[in-house]
């Protein structure tokens, strides 16, 4: 695997424990996808307008996958889903 998508993960998986830790169940996992996505959206359209940099996108790249990786690995309790992992090979 390429060596920067390496550290993207491992950074992501970091800061996806660190919120775990930080931010217990019950937590609203779904919605906070909804919204680092559209923050990776919005800091994407601001680095091609020259309003951000590439840093900035990819801040907010490890954030939505941080909790992407959360929904995956422990849901939404607030909302009933139970972990994706628990239901997948």
């Amino acid at each position: 695997m390429n060596d920067k998508l390496s550290t993207l993960i491992a950074e992501a998986r970091e800061e996806s424990a660190r919120a775990m830790n930080a931010y217990p169940q019950p937590n609203y996992v779904i919605s906070k996808v909804a919204e680092e996505a559209g923050e990776v959206v919005k800091a994407a359209i601001h680095c091609a307008e020259q309003r951000a940099n590439a840093e900035d996108v990819r801040g907010e790249i490890v954030q939505a996958m941080a909790m992407l990786m959360r929904l995956y690995l422990e849901g939404d309790q607030v909302h009933g889903l139970p972990p994706i992992a628990e239901h997948t090979n």
